[in-house]
């Protein structure tokens, strides 16, 4: 259906391009192509927008825009259809910077095509010469439109080229603007868009004419050859102009003067001398003089804060511009709403200047001081005469001195100027109407003015959906027969919205909430409630306001109906202020539509706000999500001091041992030394007369061995004190721990909100539908106090409003059949929210009419899901709903019939992470439950190896731990059972689902078994022993890896490693698991860890066989160990190395003999050794060539040269690591 003609906003077209679009836009209407006309008014409103902005020229920008869109529209006429497309690419454009969303551009192209049709139509029909002529006009009438404004400016030029001597420079402008007005007046002003373009360069070539005059004087002559001109001059004519340019050379300085000067100023305006002094300034309405009271009150703002600028004080000068500059953005405003948009165009410039004046403060001076108070005194001067013809002057007088940072150009003043002398006599007549009698886009844009208070901005967001909720309340009350407490209330509440939104600049809610508050008036001056087509009114309006705070706070779009809603506002007002209150309940509303209320839950007190409001503190999500990282680190840093302390406290255990074994070697030393029959002579006695029996005789190794046993006694009493500290700051470990677990979760607490902050939302899409399927509901809400995560929630509320519109289309009867039936006559909805461990539970039901099994089962024959005469379950049946493209309904709607709702509601939980349930009972209802899990920064989880990688499980769906021993592991239907307590449990194993070969010569039992929640069944996941359990912090896998299926991330273990976290629910629900088995194999042919080079260290010594380890685990080579050669040569019996690294001496077998070994068995005789010795004689080294030995290095070795030869060694050598049998 298509939309009501709009009129187009009055403009004067004489001196505003963008007028010339308005003009295609009231000629569309007339020949009823609405969509064609919307897209003329929303790019003159996108054109004007700019325009004050300052982001386009008045010059070549704008007429280029202006032309080029009029030959799209004379496109239209020719091949509409083709210039459909173009047209939206036109608008889409980004710098014309048009509010639209994706929806609303699909919209008005359909429009566009569906105007297409009719063109088309049209087109093939014979249509009178009137018609033709009015369709070939349209582009002709905005090129001579444009040619017109160009005819003014090029004539002022001359103007002003004349007052400054420069003869030549006015002919070369007269010899212009002539060729302009003769082509316009034979009706030949067929200039296409570049040349349009190329001549609004035109100032811009005299500008660069006054800096050089000879080569501006020929691009002068150039540019009057235009062959598009048509001019009748001759050659010589030209050649003469153009010396004659050339000769008429004007300083810098002069042209300085002159342009600064207010001779230059007048020649930018047309003057009739003969009229000037004849003319009036005509009466200004009440309302226009208020207006103006309030822009020189805040005029007066501003100087007053320049004025408190004090020079030599840095400070000082900073805040006195940044208020100044704050309070001007205000005036800008202001300006603005009042309709002087000439003045607030020059406003935006000096706000500009002052933003430079703030960049380069040190260079801030007084002059420019002067510039900004007496630019200020200037516009005190005009604005109480500003619909007198010469006062418009005041606004730009000195505005190209060159003391601005951004000196205001030659055509940007001429255009000021134009604009201020076109609007300044309908000022005061805007205001003479007491209310308007149309709403425009404008009136309900959401558009942030670009110099916006952050801080009131912030300030409104935070009460903006506190007092919507309680307008939309009270309103709701006043609808089912409230008292004049609600009236009252919702005045009071409209009021402050207008209030609130008039200071930060949001028009939208200003302007509704405006006409709302008069009625509310209205209503408590004649103590009286709404009748039900005003309450019905009221209700959309307070749908309306909730939708634009939720845009505002970026939760979703503007809504699509704004501007139809506060029509029919306007409406109510301007009939209330000629008739008043409607005395009973039978007028009808503008809208016409009977609007059904849903029950609030619970009716927040009016107190509650001012307490809630007083407890809020505003922060960023970067600052939320910064507190959580940071609370994450210290968790995991503090998991590592943990895991150090635990690691000292094992070595402390173990440097015990070893204490008390050099202890008991003490102990046994010297009972060794104290056997009388050890020597017959003591080593450095004195003769003392006395023998052995006589007095004891000791010696220095008597004296060591009791210092030994000393020294190792008192390093025993130190470690026992270490082991007292480690215990100590093992006690503090824990208690930090707690801590910052504490406060990971009061950081949390920041994220989660309550689901009542949704009820606004959900109440509001169910009295939509109840509107659109003409039925009547209640949507009650249980646990909605609840709080979860705040983007869990935002991403919730699409499916459950798909739910609830399923619920009343689909489920919800009409009321007659409810009566019939015994039921309620509104139909009853219930959400009931619940937390379930880490998972938010939502049951949606309905008393409606349930699921119909034969519709479905109709709908899936129709579309070849099922074969006739197919046996189906009901169970089957209902899961048909959520296929793609499923609908049982025969005619789509706009609320159903498309196949997409539950569909989407179910890809959207998946999404999440999470289950949908279905339970329908015919003729009683159904449920819908959803189970979401809620995003985890932390979580306990069990650690366990799955084949060589260690893995975090973490608790999500795991319902018991069975160990070894504790049920039984059968088979039944070839498929492995957990028989437990007298159930049965599908058992899967861990290794299966993460595709990791076994490995293992024979099957091996598992230690413990998981039984996990999986949608509607448990299953049980076998796994190997579980390591330890603890809290772990999960962790991103990063921007360039995306979700992968069954790991919810990752974590740092205390010991420094990075171990993945798994979702076991998830990996359950991943198809085509049982292809793991094949998978496997080919992963066990290329293990990674099985591809890389062996090398076995053999040394007595730990530091030595330490350092080698170490250097080669970090160049890339898997490491043995063998403390001599004996050991190496039982490691050897197992496996065979790529190379072997020994040393020369070594108890038990020393390197030669084990090289002997390895050159006499087949197997390993052509396996490379490397010796490496302090040993540095040639007889050594002799010896090892003799053995067999295939290089000799000697210590210390560099490592480059150590690596090198491996490699060498390694290219000549068949050492692969394999089995031996």
């Amino acid at each position: 259906m298509k939309k009501k003609p709009q009129p187009a906003p009055e403009t004067n077209t004489a001196n505003d391009p963008v007028a010339v679009i308005g003009q295609l836009a009231d000629q569309s209407a007339q020949k009823h192509y609405y969509g064609l006309q919307d897209a003329n008014l929303v790019l003159a409103e996108a054109l004007r927008e700019l325009r004050l902005d300052n982001e386009f020229q008045a010059g070549p920008d704008l007429l280029a825009v202006v032309m080029a869109w009029s030959t799209l529209v004379e496109k239209f006429n020719n091949t509409p259809k083709q210039a459909v497309e173009e047209m939206i690419s036109y608008l889409r454009r980004p710098e014309l910077k048009i509010p639209m969303a994706d929806d609303e551009f699909n919209m008005l192209e359909q429009q566009l095509y569906s105007d297409a049709d009719d063109a088309a139509a049209n087109i093939n029909e014979p249509v009178d010469e009137a018609e033709t002529g009015a369709d070939s006009i349209v582009p002709g009438i905005a090129r001579q439109q444009l040619i017109d404004e160009q005819i003014a400016i090029v004539e002022q030029l001359a103007d002003q080229a004349a007052s400054e001597g420069l003869y030549g420079l006015q002919d070369a402008n007269m010899l212009l603007a002539e060729a302009l007005r003769e082509a316009v007046n034979d009706g030949s002003a067929g200039f296409d868009v570049d040349f349009i373009s190329v001549l609004s360069d035109w100032p811009g070539l005299l500008g660069q004419y006054r800096k050089e005059p000879k080569s501006g004087a020929a691009a002068i002559i150039n540019f009057l050859r235009h062959p598009q001109l048509k001019m009748a001059v001759g050659e010589d004519e030209f050649a003469m102009l153009q010396e004659q340019l050339a000769t008429e050379v004007v300083s810098e300085s002069e042209f300085t003067q002159d342009l600064s000067g207010g001779a230059a100023l007048e020649a930018f305006v047309v003057q009739d001398d003969k009229t000037k002094g004849n003319e009036s300034s005509s009466p200004v309405s009440r309302a226009a003089q208020e207006l103006v009271d309030l822009l020189l009150l805040e005029s007066e703002l501003v100087s007053s804060y320049l004025k408190d600028i004090a020079f030599g004080d840095r400070e000082s000068v900073l805040n006195g511009l940044q208020q100044a500059r704050d309070e001007l953005g205000r005036l800008t405003n202001a300006a603005k709403a009042a309709g002087f948009e000439g003045l607030a165009q020059v406003c935006a410039h000096i706000n500009l200047n002052m933003q430079r004046f703030l960049e380069q403060v040190d260079n801030f001076t007084s002059e420019r001081l002067d510039l900004l108070l007496e630019w200020l005194s200037q516009i005190q001067e005009y604005l109480p005469s500003f619909n007198e013809g010469h006062a418009g002057q005041l606004v730009v007088a000195g505005l190209t001195d060159e003391h601005w940072a951004v000196p205001l150009s030659f055509e940007e003043m001429a255009a000021v100027l134009l604009k201020i002398r076109s609007e300044s006599s309908a000022v005061g007549e805007d205001y003479e109407t007491a209310r308007m009698e149309t709403a425009t886009d404008e009136d309900v844009s959401l558009a942030l003015p670009d110099n916006v208070n952050q801080e009131l901005l912030e300030l409104l967001l935070q009460e903006l959906p506190i007092h919507t909720q309680q307008f939309s309340e009270a309103v709701q009350r006043m609808q089912s027969g409230g008292s004049e407490k609600d009236v009252d209330l919702a005045q009071r509440v409209a009021h402050t919205l207008k209030g609130s939104a008039n200071t930060v600049g949001i028009k939208g809610i200003a302007v509704l909430t405006h006409h709302l508050e008069d009625i509310l008036i209205a209503c408590a001056k004649e103590q009286k409630l709404p009748g039900r087509g005003l309450a019905n009114s009221l209700i959309n309006a307070s749908d309306c306001l909730e939708a634009m705070t939720e845009a505002l706070l970026g939760s979703s779009s503007p809504p699509d109906d704004a501007k139809a809603v506060l029509q029919e506002i306007i409406d109510w007002a301007n009939r209330i202020d000629k008739e008043g209150i409607p005395d009973s309940d039978t007028g009808e509303s503008p809208s016409g539509i009977q609007s059904a209320l849903g029950n609030v839950a619970e009716t927040i007190e009016e107190s509650a706000p001012a307490q809630v409001q007083a407890t809020l503190v505003r922060v960023s999500a970067t600052q939320i999500e910064d507190l959580f990282r940071l609370s994450g680190e210290s968790i995991i840093l503090n998991s590592q001091a943990q895991e150090n302390t635990r690691r000292m406290k094992k070595q402390m255990q173990a440097m015990q041992v070893q204490l008390a074994l050099l202890q008991q070697l003490g102990a046994e030393l010297e009972q060794l030394i104290d056997l009388k029959d050890l020597t017959g002579r003591s080593f450095g006695t004195v003769g003392t007369g006395f023998d052995a029996l006589e007095m004891d005789q000791y010696n220095e190794l008597h004296t060591a061995s009791r210092r030994m046993a000393e020294a190792a006694i008192d390093v025993r009493e130190i470690s026992l004190d270490v082991n007292k500290e480690l215990g100590k700051m093992e006690e503090i470990l824990d208690s930090q721990q707690r801590m910052v677990v504490d406060a990971q979760e009061v950081v949390m607490q920041t994220r989660l909100v309550s689901i009542a902050t949704i009820a606004p939302r959900l109440q509001r899409s169910l009295r939509q539908t109840c509107r659109m399927t003409g039925k009547q509901s209640e949507l009650t809400l249980v646990g909605e106090n609840i709080m979860i995560d705040g983007d869990t929630l935002n991403a919730m509320v699409d499916p459950l409003m798909h739910i609830l519109r399923n619920a009343i289309d689909h489920g919800i009867e009409n009321e007659h059949e409810r009566l019939v039936q015994g039921k309620p006559q509104n139909g009853q909805i219930t959400f009931e929210f619940d937390r379930e461990g880490n998972n938010i539970l939502v049951r949606c039901r309905d008393d409606g009419c349930g699921l119909d099994y034969g519709a479905i089962r109709a709908a899936a024959e129709k579309q070849g899901i099922l074969q006739p005469g197919q046996e189906v379950s009901k169970e089957e049946l209902k899961h048909f709903i959520m296929r793609p493209n499923f609908s049982s309904r025969t005619v789509s709607t706009q609320t159903s019939g498309r196949g997409v709702g539950m569909a989407m509601v179910r890809s959207q939980i998946i999404n999440l992470g999470g289950t949908l349930t279905l339970d329908s009972v015919q003729a009683q209802g159904m449920t819908i439950e959803l189970r979401v899990p809620l995003p985890l920064s932390m979580t306990y989880a069990l650690l366990t190896y799955v084949g060589r990688y260690r893995v975090a499980i973490a608790n999500k769906g795991i319902l018991q731990i069975v160990y070894s021993g504790v049920g039984e592991i059968v088979r039944l239907d070839d498929q492995e059972t957990l028989l437990l307590e007298g159930n049965t449990y599908p058992a899967v194993r861990l290794m299966d689902l993460l595709h990791v070969p076994h490995n293992r010569k024979s099957q091996r039992t598992y230690s413990a078994a998981l039984l996990v929640q999986n949608e509607d069944k448990t299953m049980a996941v076998l796994v190997d022993a579980i390591s330890d359990g603890l809290d772990v912090v999960i962790k991103s896998l990063g921007h360039y890896i995306g979700k992968i299926p069954g790991y919810i991330g990752a974590t740092i273990l205390g010991d420094g490693t990075v171990t993945p976290v798994l979702d076991i629910p998830e990996l359950l629900r991943i198809p085509a698991r049982a292809m793991a088995d094949g998978y496997a194999e080919q992963l066990a042919m290329d293990e990674p860890e099985s591809m890389l080079p062996t090398i076995l260290v053999v040394d007595d010594s730990l530091s030595q066989r330490r350092a080698l380890e170490q250097l080669l685990t970090d160049t890339g080579y898997r490491v043995r160990l063998a403390r001599d050669g004996i050991e190496a040569t039982e490691i050897l019996a197992q496996f065979i190395p790529d190379v072997v690294l020994t040393d020369l001496e070594m108890p038990r077998m020393n390197g030669i003999e084990l090289v002997s070994h390895i050159r006499m068995h087949k197997k390993i005789r052509s396996l490379p050794v490397i010796m490496i010795t302090s040993r540095t004689t040639q007889k050594h080294r002799q010896m090892a060539e003799k053995a067999g030995i295939d290089c000799y290095l000697t210590k210390p070795v560099r490592d480059e040269e150590l690596l090198m030869k491996i490699q060498s060694l390694m290219e000549l050598g068949t050492g692969k690591e394999r089995e031996i049998a």
